[in-house]
């Protein structure tokens, strides 16, 4: 679906950037692999390898826009080009907005939409050379629901949610499509971290509220997001811009009392 494409990821290293990663290349795709661990992203760039896909690891923070500038310039360097960009770093912290330190509140609000936002920034002129691409941004299903202890990172989703909207609209005559998805409850290493401190039981009462808060009664798999980025970022979905394609089981469909 993406033979002779170029595609940059970023939080590649694990979970759903991992998997988003590795379907790229299944796809045919060239691709870029970020992660603010530099370990992690070069062991993504080998597993894709290792499958006789060809990547390129790019480590560094995408609030900065230095990192941002070195991963478009690693996919121009290494594959002539860009043809998609899938901003998916981000990271999560729980807490009540007037207990959050403010170093935190900073660094979701920089990761989460700062950061996708100056992926989006940087990658439109090498989209435009190519006389069109794919910009798909890592919402989640926080922008349509509330939870408490997530504001900033609601906020940021929600954020991405919008700019999908307003960014699509700007570009749409370059033939660059501009999507967002929205995944619910995924079984990755930051799931993993926040069951850690749980003992058995409560670890089971969590995972069986999160199987009866969705329409298919589980828990989702990163691959299943991964499959969506590729979707949208193929020929296949070259209708579809402005959108975002919730990836949840069903959650935001099930009436909450």
């Amino acid at each position: 679906m993406l033979e002779g494409k170029v595609a940059a990821v970023t939080g590649s290293g694990a979970g759903l950037g991992r998997a988003a990663a590795l379907a790229f290349a299944r796809a045919g795709a060239s691709v870029v692999c970020n992660d603010v661990d530099e370990g992690s992203a070069d062991e993504t760039r080998r597993l894709i390898e290792q499958e006789g896909g060809r990547a390129v690891a790019a480590a560094g923070d995408v609030s900065a826009l230095e990192c941002v500038r070195a991963i478009v310039e690693a996919a121009v360097s290494s594959f002539g080009g860009l043809d998609v960009m899938h901003a998916n770093a981000a990271i999560s912290v729980y807490a009540p907005l007037d207990e959050m330190p403010l170093d935190t509140f900073d660094a979701i609000i920089d990761t989460n939409l700062k950061g996708p936002l100056l992926c989006a920034r940087e990658a439109v002129p090498p989209l435009r050379e190519r006389g069109g691409g794919s910009i798909i941004f890592v919402s989640s299903v926080q922008a349509f629901q509330g939870l408490a202890g997530c504001v900033p990172y609601a906020a940021a989703k929600a954020g991405l949610v919008a700019a999908t909207r307003t960014l699509a609209v700007e570009v749409g005559g370059d033939g660059i499509r501009v999507n967002a998805i929205a995944p619910g409850t995924i079984d990755t290493p930051m799931l993993q971290r926040d069951l850690a401190p749980m003992n058995v039981e409560e670890r089971a009462d969590f995972v069986g509220r999160v199987n009866a808060a969705n329409a298919l009664g589980r828990i989702g798999r990163p691959e299943e997001v991964a499959d969506a980025a590729v979707f949208l970022a193929s020929d296949k979905a070259s209708y579809i811009t402005g959108s975002c394609l919730v990836v949840d089981g069903g959650f935001l469909a099930v009436k909450t009392i």
